[in-house]
């Protein structure tokens, strides 16, 4: 984790620097480089652009000086000299060059590195759709090898992070890189520190292996799991896990794989999709051993025409949703599959005397005429999954019991949820299917703390025999539940799928004893689950005359919340 800056800041115009920076600035720094303005600050280090001697024609360097009170700290101190000894070890193209290093007069060390051109990977990354899938192989092929290499020698980075990878495109499209910042890196074998101080967690949370957030031995396999959440986040736009605090990351890495990438970005070729989940599988044995060989694979899958979808197909031109049948949190839901074969894109072989200049004839005459019928077939395709898709629908209607004082007040009354209910009123919930599938039920409220609680309403224990599972038009009914609080609405979330989804099942079955969904992790696991299906248009129609309401939409998996307002009698 990185460390607050220990200095105390003083502003100067719009730019906040502290005191020992106002007089570093405008300096020069061992009769040779010229510090002209303060970049940041690391985890433990402060970094500064400066320019070397004239003699090698003032080019531009970074300048990194231990920062004050961490001279107070042993680990720190030792971490410093480390990071120079590392740059020292790794001789590669995609690791920032170290060009000298030092002890200021007031005694902080400081190493002097090559100025990197370009921006960190951060700026280059979409949160909205991710990263151009070439762009993503080139980048991946050569940061791969360049962790390898740090690997070959000894260095485990342990802050693998976006910010802490440089990249900049050449004029031919190619992507250069250099990972920066090796701080906190563990070396086997440190001239520095023969021994490295065990059970200190380093590191950026999100980026983390487990074993290194448990404190436990560090490996190039922890490096290859920080890579994997990279990886994630750029083809995704979002990080694997998304935790609050350290103890809910370990706990969710625990609990499940994350959600399948695919699932966020339907492009995504599947063997893509399978080198992203092994890198980040929870135990090391599991991942990659070689950082080259989890580049390898995700470039090659980046790059491959699959079979399913095609590499090249751009963020905005999907051609339908995909649910892979391996995902471990939805389920094993089956999808359609586009064969090449099945739109005639392969060709006969042609027969001549000169077969490669016919071959060629051949394909420069049928390629318009491939790529059309493909394109015609990939339309099809996506207009059959995406509008000829079976309509489903399910019927609910409210059952609502007035009560004062605790008593019933009146009949029980049907009502389609738009009506203004009282605190204290009970009511239950009727659901028909018009198809068979599963049916999840859940209420999302506030808890005495105003922390989130979240409350199963169907399957339960006493309801369907704890299976979601229901038949085409089986009527169920849920327990009586009342309204409670002042003002206020409360969101019943409808989760109706094809299948049972055996992560809904594991959470649920889970919370049987008192209705509450406790755990961190499956609630972790219960939001992201909501929040990905309710982007899957829905229709919620409401015939208050027969005090019914249907839920309608295309698609395996359909997620609406209702709410349900009410206020006190």
């Amino acid at each position: 984790m990185d460390d607050d800056q220990r200095s105390k800041p003083t502003e100067v115009g719009s730019t906040t620097v502290s005191a020992a920076d106002l007089a570093f600035v405008g300096s020069t720094l061992d009769g040779r480089y010229y510090i002209e303005q303060r970049l940041g600050s690391g985890g433990i280090g402060d970094v500064y652009l400066a320019r070397d001697k004239p003699e090698l024609m003032s080019r531009r360097v970074v300048v990194k000086v231990l920062q004050e009170k961490a001279l107070e700290d042993q680990w720190i101190v030792t971490k410093f000299r480390q990071e120079i000894e590392a740059l020292t070890r790794i001789d590669d193209p995609g690791v920032v060059g170290l060009l000298d290093a030092g002890t200021l007069p007031n005694g902080h060390p400081y190493l002097v590195m090559q100025f990197v051109e370009g921006d960190n990977l951060r700026r280059h990354m979409r949160p909205d759709k991710g990263m151009d899938f070439e762009d993503a192989a080139s980048i991946w092929q050569e940061l791969g090898r360049t962790l390898t290499a740090a690997h070959d020698n000894d260095v485990i980075h342990r802050d693998l992070k976006p910010e802490n990878v440089m990249v900049r495109q050449r004029a031919d499209g190619a992507w250069q890189v250099k990972v920066i910042d090796f701080g906190i890196a563990k070396i086997r074998n440190s001239l520095v520190a023969p021994s490295t101080v065990t059970g200190k967690v380093a590191g950026t949370v999100s980026y983390m292996a487990p074993e290194q957030l448990e404190g436990k031995k560090v490996s190039a396999a922890s490096d290859i799991y920080g890579l994997g959440v990279i990886a994630y986040e750029m083809l995704t736009g979002r990080c694997p896990f998304n935790p609050e605090t350290v103890f809910q990351l370990s706990e969710l890495q625990k609990a499940s794989a994350p959600l399948n990438p695919q699932v966020l970005r339907p492009a995504l070729p599947v063997a893509a999709q399978n080198a992203i989940l092994k890198a980040l599988s929870y135990r090391v044995a599991d991942r990659y051993q070689r950082a080259c060989d989890f580049g390898d694979d995700l470039s090659r899958g980046l790059r491959e025409f699959d079979d399913e979808v095609s590499t090249w197909t751009k963020p905005n031109e999907v051609s339908g949703p995909t649910l892979a049948a391996t995902h471990r949190i939805v389920g094993e839901i089956p999808v359609p599959t586009l064969k090449a074969n099945a739109l005639g894109l392969i060709p006969a072989p042609a027969v001549d005397s000169h077969p490669s200049r016919r071959h060629r004839t051949a394909w420069l005459i049928a390629l318009p005429l491939l790529l059309a019928i493909g394109l015609a077939g990939i339309a099809g395709w996506r207009y059959w999954f995406t509008t000829l898709e079976p309509e489903r629908a399910l019927t609910y209607w409210l059952t609502v019991q007035r009560m004062y004082n605790n008593e019933p007040l009146g009949e029980p009354f049907d009502a389609a949820g738009r009506d203004y209910f009282h605190t204290g009123d009970r009511f239950s919930l009727n659901i028909v299917p018009g198809a068979p599938g599963a049916l999840y039920l859940l209420s999302e409220g506030r808890d005495d703390k105003g922390l989130t609680e979240w409350n199963i309403l169907f399957p339960t224990a006493k309801n369907n025999q704890g299976v979601a599972t229901l038949a085409a038009n089986q009527t169920v009914k849920t327990g009586n539940y009342r309204f409670t609080g002042s003002t206020g609405v409360e969101k019943i979330w409808v989760v109706w799928t094809s299948q049972s989804v055996p992560m809904m099942d594991s959470i649920f079955h889970d919370a049987f004893g008192d209705g509450v969904i406790r755990n961190s992790a499956q609630q972790g696991q219960l939001q992201d689950f909501l929040k990905l299906h309710e982007a899957t248009q829905t229709e919620l129609v409401q015939d208050e005359g027969k005090s019914r309401a249907v839920l309608k939409g295309r698609g395996q998996i359909l997620v609406r919340h209702l709410d349900l307002a009410h206020k006190p009698s």
